[in-house]
């Protein structure tokens, strides 16, 4: 058990809508497009979709998804799913989230008359639901449009279309997903465009793999934030070159854990790369998977390195700079932290 921390208005850059989904929503949803899931209870199914303490490779944890990612499918979920996502974050205290998705992921499925549900409808039903949660709750929220580093080039070219046609219209940055493996060089065109449309990037990279990754993204995707990043730690010159550079880490300490970047909270370079001078935030990855909370995550971090209330309010605060808004919403933001610890 954590212990509880002083309540500060939290922002969170790192979220993703298919992972944020709740098990009872994901019963609901099987049961009205008749798709079978391992369980048909929440506590039957809690085993099947959550990456508990077992989960110790970035494989195990994908392959949570696998249990209930039909569901995510049919006409209408992801829409859903982002709703209650709004909702489940303003509750948390959060009043900036930035939720990222990949709509190539969800489509595919067949909707009423046989049409085919495209990214495109994946995305527009997608931004409306993060759109009424904002109108239901007053959260401040933007739509990251992630494109997926296995995906053939069509398709992401496809996406990058998506994320610049909706710019300013819900999307407020791209990203790049996937395996690590893989390298996102051959994506650099399309990460040519969203620069030069003046699209804010993040890229997923030193998570699975090594600091070259996030070399990658720095010198050849644009990145202005990088999707975990704890591979840094690994070559303090590149640290070094991304603190000078501004760089942004959205740090996910139990999805970390969950993947095996890190072998223990003890071990994770968080708190390192902080001291270092590097530009750190916090942030879920997946809630419902990892069964976490942003809440959560700051006391983690408030037990494991005994942050005092002022650290906490830096860490909220440097994710207020990092995000993917306009001058006037970024000093807002930063208004509300400050005035909540006033």
């Amino acid at each position: 058990m954590t212990a509880p921390v002083p309540a500060v208005p939290l922002v969170d850059l790192h979220c993703h809508v298919d992972g944020a989904a709740r098990p009872a929503t994901l019963l609901d949803l099987a049961r009205r497009a008749g798709i079978r899931l391992p369980a048909d209870t929440v506590e039957g199914l809690l085993p099947h979709v959550r990456a508990g303490p077992s989960s110790r490779t970035l494989k195990d944890f994908l392959a949570t998804f696998e249990s209930f990612y039909p569901v995510l499918r049919a006409p209408g979920a992801m829409g859903r799913l982002a709703h209650e996502l709004v909702h489940d974050a303003a509750a948390d205290g959060v009043i900036h989230l930035e939720a990222r998705f990949c709509p190539a992921l969800q489509a595919g499925a067949r909707g009423p008359g046989g049409r085919t549900h495209s990214a495109a409808d994946v995305l527009r039903e997608t931004l409306a639901g993060l759109a009424a949660g904002a109108a239901d709750t007053g959260l401040s929220v933007g739509a990251i449009v992630c494109c997926y580093r296995s995906l053939p080039p069509g398709q992401n070219a496809e996406l990058l279309s998506l994320a610049l046609a909706h710019a300013g219209r819900g999307v407020v940055g791209l990203d790049l997903a996937g395996p690590e493996h893989l390298p996102g060089a051959p994506l650099a065109p399309l990460f040519d465009r969203a620069r030069d449309a003046g699209l804010p990037i993040t890229v997923h990279a030193g998570e699975a793999a090594g600091p070259e990754s996030v070399a990658e993204a720095l010198d050849v995707l644009h990145a202005r934030r990088i999707g975990h990043g704890v591979a840094l730690a690994r070559d303090p010159a590149l640290a070094a070159r991304a603190r000078d550079a501004g760089v942004t880490l959205e740090c996910c300490l139990t999805s970390n854990l969950r993947t095996g970047a890190v072998d223990s909270l003890a071990r994770h370079p968080f708190d390192a790369l902080r001291r270092a001078g590097l530009r750190v935030t916090l942030a879920t990855d997946d809630p419902s998977v990892c069964d976490t909370t942003l809440s959560r995550e700051f006391a983690l971090a408030a037990a494991q390195w005994g942050y005092a209330p002022r650290d906490l309010a830096a860490l909220a605060r440097a994710g207020a700079d990092a995000a993917f808004v306009d001058a006037p919403r970024r000093a807002a933001l930063r208004a509300r932290i400050d005035a909540a610890l006033a």
